[in-house]
């Protein structure tokens, strides 16, 4: 008996130092810790998520990632290496095994990979955005977090080992964790004040007496406010083209011209049907040869010849040009700083066996090159075109294009408009093509435009059309197909085949990983079962 009990003591005692050991690998903090050595200091023991203050992980690990790499993987060289492995994250609430997430190579800078000065990552910060740590952490809240987490105190666990692609996955051993008290408790919310807001006059639509389940409302406004759905800053709900809900948040109210990114690469495809109802441009399926003289620019080939504007509308010309893959040379971040978006798309060299028009890849330079089409061969230009043709007659004034550096439309995205107008917009395709009675748009441009023209791939579910998209949501275990336009940071404009219903929603989560989930989540838990 006694020796069980000693071999029992002894047990607990290695594991004690186990994890004391692990802690001092990897620590929580609320403030961005320094570098230069191992802190013990000011660590945290338990956080609530429904603060205002950041959350850091501060990693100290023995050796460097590539050290810890190269044991899993000796044979492969250095540069392989690193471009085949990452650190691994795992994530545990009150022992159990919620998310894992393997980090792509690109996350984390080579110089701390290779060496074992320690690393802070942020998980949660006011004032950071954008960074690989702060998408980890969205993505575990989005999958798990907002769910298990709550106003009763959780343990938190993340431990980190390493990992290599090399014939299927290879993991390391756990190299460090740590754990935290973690509450989720949000601000104290009046439900009375959550209802649907009410909506002023001069909307410029006739006022929907449908019906709206009023409490579904209620509780949608309700995780608006205590931020379980984040940066939302406006929806608008039309039914049978009249308006059913209008609401505004952090900030933003009917006048906000709001930023949508790329939703408004659809209408560059809308201004593409217009100029070629008006004979400015004779058909989508155009060469680009024949509006550049392609062997003026960098790698020239005859598969850029046979690229068509419709390749560029249903991002399946075969450029070596992916938004999706940070290494891509046609990759949108690596246009914005030239002078020329223009050169830039065109210099691009083309994919080795891929054909144009067979598949689908995110390519923002190419609907911006469309844009230079229509600029260069509408008279007055892209512009002016767009006031005269479609702003006028949808009774939207208010506008501010993103500028190419030649000061000219940019065709990819930016275009701000009045959360109100972009629902007109939704209308106008609901209507096919149709506005207050005036045909605006042919409705077989509308009815090409949101055709599933591309499969969409594997990680993103639906098709592709002419710069729309086209998906399913399911209410009650029924299905409803819907088209949408769609931009970073959760931005939409939603419209429904079977339904006479358009939802906007305007964000500005950009970068955000949970963006996009939230935004359908929200037409799909909330809006559409509130008005079915």
């Amino acid at each position: 008996m006694i020796r069980k009990s000693y071999a029992t003591v002894l047990i607990l005692i290695l594991t004690l130092l186990a994890m004391q050991s692990y802690a001092q690998k990897l620590a929580f903090f609320d403030f961005r810790p320094a570098r230069d050595s191992v802190q013990t200091s000011r660590v945290i023991s338990s956080y609530n998520v429904g603060s205002d203050k950041d959350l850091y992980l501060l990693l100290s690990p023995e050796v460097s990632l590539q050290t810890e790499l190269a044991k899993l993987a000796p044979a492969i060289k250095t540069e392989e290496l690193l471009a085949s492995g990452n650190y691994n994250f795992d994530f545990y609430i009150d022992g159990n095994k919620v998310y894992a997430e393997k980090l792509g190579p690109g996350a984390i800078l080579t110089p701390d990979k290779t060496t074992n000065r320690p690393l802070d990552i942020v998980l949660i910060s006011s004032g950071r955005s954008g960074l690989w740590s702060i998408n980890l952490w969205d993505r575990f809240m989005a999958k798990a977090g907002f769910i298990l987490l709550n106003a009763q105190s959780k343990l938190l666990e993340i431990k980190i080992s390493s990992y290599v692609e090399q014939n299927g996955t290879k993991y390391s051993q756990v190299l460090a964790r740590a754990q935290i008290k973690m509450t989720r408790i949000p601000k104290i919310i009046d439900p009375l004040k959550m209802g649907p807001q009410p909506i002023i006059a001069g909307s410029g639509f006739k006022l929907s007496k449908a019906r709206l389940n009023r409490d579904l409302i209620v509780a949608l406004n309700t995780k608006i406010a205590d931020q379980t759905y984040r940066m939302i800053n406006g929806i608008v709900v039309l039914k049978k083209g009249k308006l059913l809900l209008e609401q505004y948040y952090n900030g933003e109210n009917r006048e906000t011209l709001h930023d949508p990114r790329s939703v408004s690469k659809s209408i560059t495809a809308t201004l593409t049907g217009m100029a070629i109802k008006d004979g400015f441009i004779h058909s989508e399926n155009q060469l680009l040869k024949e509006f550049y003289k392609l062997q003026n620019y960098d790698n020239y080939s005859s598969k850029k010849d046979s690229v068509k504007i419709v390749d560029l509308l249903t991002m399946s010309a075969a450029f070596e040009g992916n938004d999706d893959v940070e290494t891509s040379p046609g990759n949108e971040e690596n246009m914005y700083p030239t002078a020329d978006y223009t050169k830039f798309t065109l210099d691009l060299p083309m994919v080795p066996g891929r054909k144009n028009g067979e598949s689908w890849s995110y390519f923002t330079a190419g609907t911006n090159l469309v844009m230079d089409i229509l600029d260069r061969n509408i008279p007055g230009g892209a512009e002016l075109f767009a006031n005269q043709k479609l702003f006028t007659p949808l009774g939207i004034n208010k506008f501010e294009w993103a500028r190419t550096p030649q000061g000219r439309p940019f065709g990819g995205g930016g275009l701000r408009l009045r959360a109100l107008d972009f629902a007109k917009y939704g209308q106008l395709y609901l209507n096919e093509g149709k506005y207050n009675g005036e045909r605006l748009l042919e409705k077989s441009w509308v009815k090409k435009s949101l055709s599933p023209l591309q499969v969409l791939p594997g990680d993103r579910p639906g098709y592709y059309g002419l710069l729309f998209w086209n998906k399913a949501f399911v209410v009650a275990g029924k299905s409803y197909q819907v088209y949408y336009s769609s931009g970073n940071g959760g931005n939409k404009i939603y419209m429904f085949k079977d339904l006479p219903i358009v939802i906007v929603i305007t964000a500005s989560a950009y970068g955000k990983a949970f963006a996009h989930i939230q935004a359908d989540e929200i037409v799909e838990k909330y809006l559409l079962p509130a008005m079915l």
